[in-house]
């Protein structure tokens, strides 16, 4: 997979609400309007595909909750189209190495339990998490994996 000369893609891996998305759609606002943007939590499998078992045990977080090959495809289009800017978010940009190949500038996302759970009790899934301490039984150890990983990574701004 080779990279277009003139597609710079920047990828904004990391936490939970922790302001991908905001510093995602800020950037794209300076940026000349070819500037495209991609979240990863647009392609997470649909409820009905076989990957969810929907009995309480449902695991949002986790590379296989994606359909990368889509994501993979219609980034790599993107770049073959020569798209200057190429905008990519989710927490899990680093788990897959086509995908974390394919991105030029790389920063990972970080936030204290307590921020991030502040701020994820706010939010209102849709579907709801698959049970009440879903957050912090199931993705804070996610995340805390993935930090002891990235940090070691210097190609990847933490």
């Amino acid at each position: 997979m080779a990279m277009t000369c003139c597609s710079k893609v920047i990828g904004f891996g990391g936490v939970s609400c922790g302001g991908k998305t905001t510093l995602s759609t800020k950037i794209k606002s300076t940026l000349p309007s070819t500037c495209v943007t991609y979240h990863q939590d647009d392609y997470y499998w649909p409820e009905e595909h076989s990957f969810w078992k929907n009995d309480g045990t449902d695991n949002w977080d986790d590379i296989s909750a994606f359909d990368l090959e889509k994501l993979l495809k219609d980034l790599q289009e993107e770049i073959s189209q020569g798209t200057p800017y190429i905008i990519l978010d989710g927490i899990m940009l680093y788990e897959d190495k086509r995908l974390d190949n394919l991105i030029n500038d790389k920063y990972f996302f970080t936030l204290p339990f307590d921020l991030f759970e502040e701020r994820r009790l706010r939010r209102n899934y849709q579907p709801p998490e698959p049970f009440p301490l879903y957050y912090k039984e199931v993705y804070w150890p996610v995340y805390q994996q993935q930090l002891v990983l990235v940090r070691k990574r210097a190609d990847i701004g933490v």
